[in-house]
């Protein structure tokens, strides 16, 4: 790694995970989009610096018609499409796996494969840029596309290139786009300046960061990612999962009283029907109100009074969404400790 600084930004407001990623303290928000300085970053290595007079995009692959080359200004000139949408990393929350169900996986955390998040590995953003497909037209998708995986220009990764390929279904969905801004602001650095993919709904790895090419193939595209990192019992995730974690620290401590607690629940393709939260451990359940705007890819913002009494006590939320879909009360372990979503009793000593 060079002597430039890991991250762009200062990492002072978020917690350093390893040597390179930053966990957004969710307990410091306090609105619906999480502002870019305060916003997760997960990295294989330094943020990259790109230059924008010199930046290119290749499109490349047997399902082009015609490979070509484009600038910023290519890219720039398509129609702008916006999409409001959670990125999570598809290890959030994993040290839960141990902290709550007693499950660790032996993986060495130090070589940079498992980043230890607890319940920050996420953010929430307005992006905005040329649909994915538009930028394909370009290079004469044909037909025969089955394929399409965008890489990044982080060629220092230590495992492998950031190539996550994704079926051409995917790619050319209306909301899957390859954006230029993040709430109405260029791209900054740490979140893939000067373009980045932003797949909603799937976990945070297919959201490229300083995308450099795009390979579209009329064959399956696999790699490491694909086939032994993001798997479980065999299969490849994608998909993200319900979820909802409350807005403060793990473990948390306050002093007593009437207070009033906050949450963020998601879905990775629904709004959020309800959340209900418990004080006695699931015995009775309350429903949370939803206080800020319940859209098909982002996050809610929930809130519940709760009298706060001296003592050890365990607060814990279950979301569901439109479609039905609700955490469950355990998480099934996996080696790859990937989406942690069971109901957590989330530990809070009242002094």
């Amino acid at each position: 790694m060079s002597d430039a600084p890991v991250w762009a930004k200062s990492p002072d407001r978020l917690h350093r995970r390893g040597a390179t990623s930053l966990e957004t303290p969710l307990d410091a928000l306090d609105g619906y989009l999480t502002p870019a300085d305060a916003f997760f970053v997960c990295n294989v290595a330094a943020s990259q610096r790109v230059d924008p007079a010199t930046y290119r995009l290749e499109l490349q692959g047997d399902a082009l018609a015609t490979p070509c080359s484009l600038t910023l200004d290519d890219l720039a000139a398509l129609p702008r499409h916006t999409v409001r949408s959670y990125i999570e990393c598809a290890g959030n929350q994993r040290t839960l796996f141990g902290t709550v169900q007693g499950q660790h996986a032996e993986r060495d955390e130090e070589g940079g494969e498992d980043v230890p998040w607890v319940l920050g590995g996420i953010g929430m953003a307005e992006w905005s840029g040329p649909r994915l497909r538009d930028v394909l037209a370009l290079g004469g998708l044909r037909e025969t596309a089955r394929w399409v995986a965008p890489l990044g220009l982080d060629f220092d990764n230590p495992e492998c290139p950031i190539e996550i390929p994704m079926p051409v279904e995917k790619a050319l969905h209306d909301d899957t786009i390859l954006a230029l801004t993040m709430n109405g602001q260029p791209l900054p650095i740490d979140h893939g300046f000067p373009v980045r993919a932003i797949v909603p709904g799937w976990i945070g790895t297919y959201s490229v960061k300083w995308v450099g090419q795009i390979t579209a193939s009329a064959r399956e595209i696999r790699n490491y990612r694909t086939d032994e990192y993001y798997v479980i019992d065999g299969m490849t995730v994608t998909r993200q999962n319900v979820k909802s974690s409350l807005a403060l620290p793990f473990p948390a401590t306050m002093g007593p009283g009437h207070k009033r607690i906050h949450g963020y629940a998601r879905s990775p393709d629904q709004p959020i029907r309800s959340v209900e939260w418990s004080a006695n451990g699931g015995k009775t359940w309350h429903e949370a109100d939803i206080i800020s705007p319940n859209e098909t890819y982002g996050w809610v913002r929930f809130a519940f009074a709760w009298k706060a009494e001296p003592g050890e006590h365990r607060l814990m939320t279950r979301a569901t969404d439109e479609a039905g879909e609700t955490q469950p009360e355990v998480c099934t372990f996996n080696p790859g400790t990937l989406l942690f979503n069971a109901i957590i009793p989330h530990p809070v000593t009242v002094v």
